[in-house]
């Protein structure tokens, strides 16, 4: 789906508030997010990098048109191209830098000109190696490079995505997931633990 609806539980002053987002992988209006804000969503999450191994020319924009539109807190999701030339950290750079080019700047707070988390999307094994191994280091590549550029990282995947791609491996349970499973349910309830992951951050239900 070009728009998708997530649930999340963020923890804030210790107390556990549910808030509603979406994700998006096309270009997106300030008046479609404006419906969206009137509708109860609260976050986005942007595509900012595509499986071609390219950044994603509508992600700038589009982090802005949220802005725009009255979103405040908007992050960005990485698509990344394992078997392209480029390395794991040639393309996180690339799609940082193309954000920096349009003043786009890291902030856990929020607000016009920034972006929060930056999402490793590990779905798709047609994509990715048939070396588990190779596909754990381009990860863990992947995953420092965010890092290193003093942002915020976290994993989009799921237990029939994770295993086939990574033999299950505990390489990543320390930071946020973001899980996917269609049920419609706002809940998770359905959570079921793997490589290493306790409980999710973020579902993506509907």
């Amino acid at each position: 789906a070009m728009i998708s609806a997530i649930f999340a539980i963020a923890a804030s002053m210790g107390v556990a508030s549910a808030t509603l987002g979406v994700d998006v992988s096309q270009a997106t209006l300030p008046d479609a997010w404006k419906c969206l804000k009137g509708d109860g969503y609260d976050f986005g999450i942007v595509r900012c990098f595509r499986s071609s191994g390219t950044v994603d020319p509508n992600c700038p924009h589009t982090i802005y048109n949220a802005h725009d539109g009255g979103i405040d807190h908007v992050d960005a999701y990485f698509f990344p191209c394992p078997k392209c030339s480029s390395s794991a950290k040639e393309q996180v750079d690339e799609m940082l830098d193309e954000l920096a080019k349009f003043n786009l700047h890291h902030s856990d707070a929020g607000g016009k000109g920034t972006f929060g988390t930056i999402w490793l999307d590990i779905e798709g094994p047609q994509y990715w190696h048939a070396s588990r191994d190779e596909n754990i280091a381009y990860i863990k590549d992947a995953i420092a490079a965010v890092q290193a550029r003093g942002v915020p990282v976290a994993v989009y995947t799921s237990e029939s995505q994770w295993d086939p791609i990574t033999g299950n491996a505990d390489i990543a349970s320390h930071l946020p997931l973001w899980y996917a499973h269609y049920d419609n349910s706002r809940s998770f309830g359905d959570f079921r633990p793997f490589a290493g992951w306790s409980k999710p951050s973020i579902k993506q239900y509907a």
